[in-house]
């Protein structure tokens, strides 16, 4: 069973990690290079994201079933980030506060 809150939580992560990457932050911010505080920033709140998105699978699920619906769930988003990333990356900040507020309406 797909737990919104772990698939938005992974969205934002990625999201998160996209960010900091030079090409993405070009691409969203219009050019601009990222400074090391904010790519570290973009890079950190991405990891907990993910890490939080972990352990929430593995408290729903339990151990093994939560680790690997935590494996698809953040692949699913991966493919969703990669694909703003392609079509609007500008509208990437904003889906990303929108997942965030909606895996905190969800649990």
């Amino acid at each position: 069973m797909i737990t919104a809150g772990t698939v938005f939580l992974g969205m934002a992560g990625m999201a998160s990690l996209g960010m900091a990457m030079e090409k993405h932050h070009e691409q969203i911010w219009g050019g601009k290079r990222p400074a090391a505080r904010r790519a570290w920033a973009f890079r950190s709140a991405g990891w907990l994201l993910l890490i939080i998105a972990a352990m929430l699978a593995v408290r729903l699920q339990g151990a093994s079933m939560g680790l690997t619906l935590w494996a698809m769930e953040i692949s699913l988003a991966a493919v969703c980030v990669g694909l703003v990333l392609s079509y609007a990356p500008r509208l990437l900040p904003w889906l990303t506060a929108a997942a965030l507020l909606a895996a905190w309406m969800v649990h």
